[in-house]
């Protein structure tokens, strides 16, 4: 049996998805008020394949008993999946937290695998424009990936002290069918709105879901690298211009165009982020991505999961934006 936190998630679901099809028998721990109308879609995706869902906490110790009782495997995505407009202790209470209460109840299970799901934010940015690898740590303030990094020294912890068999995988940018959070980036290209800064030179991390589950069950099925940590990318770095051409080609559109200059995306980017202060949302733009679309600095290195893992992403880049549109056209999104 596995176990599948967040398993009615984006990533989640398709990662439960993959285990049915191989004949496994999975349980999901869902919330029973989930933060988002898709969550509930998802869960009735996946339980109309055959998955068994538990409702449970990350937060509420006692209500993981349940979860983890008869369970071989868990996958442990269940998280503030990122950066949101939400009370800061949100993110220790559910990814650090939470994660030390998955991580006890596995191991009063006896669990025989844990796969923690983090994230390469725990990484911060590359300074000069080298991909970072496993242990290159740079200056990181964002409460969500702080929150990552506490859970994966959890994880860790757990397997040199209790001999949990732990391994931590760390996703890049993951893109794909069930994604909203990418929409508005598709939204822009189709109208020609969405900036070139620098000729859209900057290279970026862009990977599919399903190249991202295979490298998680690669991880799940090697017990030759418990404890080790593994970056996971499409298993390249893409210029941006190339992502965003790719996305114009599927939705049969003209490529971006629109260049403007780094000094006056990051002017817009602070009058976003203080209407979105006062409005108490997100911000769709910000001084942060006008950084991060003109240097090369959200990029990761992937080859010791190719070493180590025998990981070789499968999808390419044109034929997951063509899933991705046309999933988003099924659903009247695009």
């Amino acid at each position: 049996m596995v176990l599948v936190t967040g398993g009615t998630g984006f990533i989640g679901s398709h990662l439960v998805e993959r285990l049915l099809a191989s004949g496994r028998k999975v349980r999901v721990l869902a919330l029973k008020k989930p933060w988002a109308p898709i969550e509930l879609e998802n869960q009735k995706i996946i339980e109309g394949k055959g998955a068994e869902i538990v409702y449970g906490d990350l937060r509420d110790y006692e209500s993981l008993i349940p979860a983890v009782r008869g369970v071989d495997v868990v996958f442990h995505l269940g998280a503030v999946s990122r950066p949101m407009r939400i009370p800061a202790r949100l993110y220790y209470e559910i990814n650090r937290d939470g994660t030390q209460n998955i991580l006890e109840a596995a191991h009063q299970a006896s669990v025989k695998k844990f796969i923690y799901i983090s994230t390469v934010s725990v990484l911060g940015v590359s300074p000069d424009g080298h991909p970072l690898s496993e242990e290159e740590y740079q200056p990181e303030v964002s409460h969500y990936a702080l929150s990552k990094k506490e859970g994966e020294n959890l994880a860790l912890r757990y397997f040199w002290q209790h001999k949990l068999p732990v391994v931590v995988v760390r996703p890049c940018l993951i893109y794909g069918p069930r994604c909203l959070v990418r929409l508005i980036m598709f939204h822009y290209v189709k109208r020609g709105l969405f900036p070139l800064f620098n000729g859209g030179q900057a290279r970026m991390e862009f990977c599919y879901v399903k190249n991202l589950v295979e490298a998680m069950l690669l991880a799940e099925q090697n017990d030759q690298v418990l404890g080790e940590v593994f970056n996971v990318t499409d298993g390249q770095s893409y210029p941006i211009k190339k992502v965003l051409d790719t996305i114009a080609r599927e939705l049969g559109v003209r490529p971006p165009f629109l260049r403007i200059p780094v000094w006056l995306g990051k002017a817009a980017g602070l009058g976003m982020e203080a209407v979105s202060k006062i409005a108490g949302v997100y911000p769709p733009f910000s001084r942060t991505a006008a950084d991060w679309m003109s240097k090369s600095q959200s990029v990761y290195d992937c080859s010791k999961a190719k070493k180590l893992l025998g990981y070789n992403p499968t999808i390419s880049l044109s034929e997951g934006i063509k899933e991705t549109i046309a999933w988003y056209r099924r659903k009247g999104l695009l």
